[in-house]
């Protein structure tokens, strides 16, 4: 048992709940006696009935609202009066009679000292039995009402109910049902409270403590019930008390896993749920987000080289266009020095460079994904190398010309070579001596065909040069087109990775959160199972 009370008490503990610990601590310290508590205002007779109880004078009587404190009278080996603490005192009297019982004397509920009120509210909730006390005169008060309601409210309490007559005995010799009607007033008035099973369980006593203290005999029908009541008190109460107890402590204790700080802690756990859901969720369109505008980026970095290299071949067909082949031929160092004066300019009088650089750069993906999503947590830095991606490019691009070397150098000499090489043949076939005349023909076929392959080349010059810049075009092309789509990822992916670890870092302390949440209410489903069946 004492093992289900510290699982309690430090189950409450790692809930953040010492209060509830305390408490528990508190209504299970003295499992062995049962506490009756005496409430009602301060001049209804509670010190006066405990005193006659107990047969002496033990606690304070007077007619004034002096008990500021709660009074605790019980039975020990050794007779003392100690104070527990600044709210609380014990005195303990060899009496056997309190051996499984604490008689608990409080401050009168309609003092006007505020204090006495705190300190009776802040000890109900220890009491296995409220005694409630109150004067014929006025049996049922806004005081008693709060106090009960209290009681109904958060404590599983049971209750007795004691009227204590102070009119002239013979009111009540001329009116003998006006006692009855005093506890069916009572009753009606606890109706509005507590349940009709509650109310037929509390008993009703009423007696005149006065005439009771005296020894008076003579008005039976005012002293006839002290005797049920003291029975009650001393035996019904004593003989049960550790079953009374138990139950009181179990219904207590069922009642405080449903009380409202535990409720609460439910509802944070529910709260960290839906705060779970968001961060995954939260989590799962940044990598939506992300794969699109991978996607979309590749494919924009793409065709903007398309579209540039496109442009290039359509320049330098136009260029190429304007001459002739013998042109060409005669003006190569010309016609390539304008060629590369034109791919440099390409840079200055259009957008590609500057668009193909911020194509590259991952920035404002992440600044559009810090304003759909607010919460996260976003820093995106100057992306590096983007000069020298730049440069590079621009580099490579006026240098095609010089790749693609000067194109009808040699046949440039050779057709001149041809044509002379075919009239020294004919010279000779012109001659007496038929070796040099055979010699010559030779001769004059060679130098013909080097005439015809120079004027061929010639001839294809320009489509040649063409499919030359074309075939090196289609190369960086390719090339950047892998450079720049890998470079993009890559410091995309770098940034993302930042933002996915913020991510994580939320998510993981929310699942801290719930597992150390989940697992506490597991151990309290664990002892409220222990509580309600093995208790």
């Amino acid at each position: 048992m004492e093992k289900i009370f510290d699982d309690i008490k430090l189950l409450l503990k790692d809930f953040e709940l010492p209060h509830l610990a305390r408490y528990v601590d508190d209504i299970t310290s003295q499992i062995d006696k049962v506490h009756i508590a005496f409430i009602g205002e301060y001049n209804a007779g509670k010190s006066s009935l405990i005193n006659t109880l107990l047969g002496k004078k033990i606690v304070a009587e007077r007619d004034l609202p002096t008990t500021n404190r709660i009074v605790l009278v019980t039975h020990c080996p050794v007779e003392k009066r100690e104070k527990i603490n600044p709210s609380t005192e014990l005195i303990c009297i060899n009496d056997p009679k309190l051996e499984h019982i604490v008689l608990v004397d409080t401050p009168g509920a309609a003092s006007a000292v505020s204090e006495h009120e705190e300190t009776l509210l802040g000890y109900l909730h220890k009491a296995d039995l409220v005694v409630v006390v109150a004067p014929s005169t006025q049996p049922y008060s806004k005081e008693i009402e709060q106090l009960l309601e209290l009681l109904a409210e958060k404590h599983t309490t049971q209750l007795a109910y004691v009227i204590n007559i102070f009119e002239d005995p013979e009111v009540y010799e001329e009116d003998p049902n006006k006692i009855k009607r005093l506890k069916e007033f009572v009753k009606e008035k606890l109706r509005n409270i507590l349940s009709a099973e509650d109310v037929d369980k509390t008993p009703i006593y009423a007696f005149s403590l006065r005439l009771v203290r005296k020894g008076v005999t003579e008005h039976p029908l005012l002293t006839q019930e002290w005797e049920d009541f003291k029975k009650f008190i001393f035996e019904e109460v004593a003989e049960r008390a550790k079953k009374v107890k138990f139950a009181a402590i179990k219904e207590k204790l069922l009642k405080l896993f449903a009380s409202e700080e535990i409720l609460e802690r439910k509802r944070q756990f529910e709260q960290l749920e839906r705060e779970l859901e968001k961060w995954q969720n939260l989590k799962e369109a940044v990598q939506d987000y992300a794969a699109k505008v991978k996607n979309d980026k590749v494919q924009k970095i793409e065709q903007s080289l398309d579209q540039l290299f496109e442009e290039l071949k359509k320049d330098i067909e136009e260029i190429l266009a304007k001459y002739g082949s013998f042109e060409l031929v005669k003006n190569t160092d010309m016609v390539l020095k304008e060629i590369e004066e034109t791919l440099r300019a390409k840079f200055f009088i259009t957008e590609h460079l500057s668009r193909i650089q911020n194509l590259l750069d991952y920035r404002p993906e992440f600044v559009k994904l810090k304003k759909l999503y607010p919460e996260l947590v976003v820093e995106p830095t100057i992306p590096a190398r983007l000069g020298q991606l730049r440069d590079q490019l621009v580099k490579d691009i006026e240098q095609l010309p010089s790749t693609v070397g000067k194109p009808g150098k040699v046949a440039k000499w050779f057709l001149p070579l041809g044509v002379l090489v075919v009239a020294i043949g004919v010279g000779f076939m012109f001659g007496s001596n038929m070796s040099l005349k055979i010699f010559g023909g030779f001769l004059a076929a060679f130098g013909g065909i080097l005439f015809l392959a120079s004027l061929y080349r010639i001839a294809t010059l320009k489509r040649g040069l063409l499919n030359s810049f074309n075939e090196r075009i289609q190369k960086l092309n390719i090339h950047y087109k892998k450079l720049y789509t890998s470079y993009y990822l890559e410091k995309f992916e770098e940034k993302l990775s930042k933002v996915n670890d913020y991510l994580d870092l939320n998510i993981n302390k929310v699942k801290s959160k719930l597992k150390k949440l989940g697992d506490l209410f597991n151990r309290m489903e664990e002892i409220v199972y222990k509580v309600t069946f093995k208790l």
